[in-house]
């Protein structure tokens, strides 16, 4: 479901009547997933809805013995468009960065290098302890993979310059593998932020080279929930869109 249908779904979830044994919904949730679950009384699950990863992080239980996460302050944070936020996509030799406000792109780059070998089909950050090393082709490969690291966190740190974006972004959604985050953070360039740094989401899909049409499409997805119901029958689910994903 879009955002707006998002936002529709998280009103009527926070709203439900708890004192109906029909409608009673005992909530919990994993933030780093942005994923909540709904379950009834008997603990049977009723829903699980992965929030658009644009959307606040969701709250958490304060203890064990909270049976129910209320949604309504929750749903008080939800804007009617998307804070500031920034989408990087990286795979070796290619990255498409994207800083989007009001969900329109305000910057974006691509940017790529020449990381991979054409025949074995893989990067160079593969081959750093092989033989092969001290040959032309590799010690160019290595030096492109220095370039490349150091021109994602230049040109990220370019846009802070422009609009100081880090401190206004909400969210920043990653794709990539766990070697090229290594890379990124460890880069001669430091990185605009950290590994541990609370508005990082992965990015839970695959995507293909990145490139500009590449980034339209994750932003899409970054602003769509994902809802599934595991009971037939939920009337605060009626009317709820046009169209729904489920």
């Amino acid at each position: 479901m879009n955002y707006s249908e998002s936002i529709d779904l998280i009103e009527r979830l926070a709203s439900l009547d708890f004192q109906k044994k029909e409608e009673a919904i005992f909530w919990d949730s994993d933030p780093k997933k942005g994923t909540l679950y709904g379950t009834n009384q008997e603990g049977e699950k009723i829903l699980d809805f992965r929030v658009p990863i644009t959307f606040p992080t969701l709250p958490i239980k304060e203890d064990d013995e909270q049976k129910t996460l209320f949604l309504s302050d929750y749903s008080d944070e939800i804007t009617f468009s998307p804070k500031p936020y920034l989408l990087i996509l990286i795979q070796a030799g290619a990255a498409s960065l994207g800083y989007f406000e009001d969900n329109k792109l305000i910057y974006h780059k691509v940017i790529t290098a020449y990381m991979v070998r054409k025949k074995q089909g893989k990067s160079q950050i593969k081959h750093l302890n092989s033989k092969g090393k001290s040959r032309l082709g590799s010690r160019i490969r290595l030096q492109n993979t220095i370039w490349f690291f150091e021109q994602i966190n230049l040109k990220l740190k370019e846009w802070h310059k422009k609009s100081d974006i880090f401190d206004k972004i909400e969210r920043i959604g990653q794709s990539g593998s766990p070697d090229l985050w290594h890379l990124f953070y460890t880069s001669k360039e430091e990185a605009p932020f950290q590994k541990n740094d609370s508005r990082l989401r992965k990015i839970p899909i695959t995507v293909h080279t990145p490139n500009f049409e590449e980034l339209q499409r994750v932003n899409i997805w970054a602003n769509r929930g994902e809802l599934t119901t595991y009971k037939d029958d939920l009337p605060f689910l009626n009317n709820l869109g046009d169209v729904i994903d489920w």
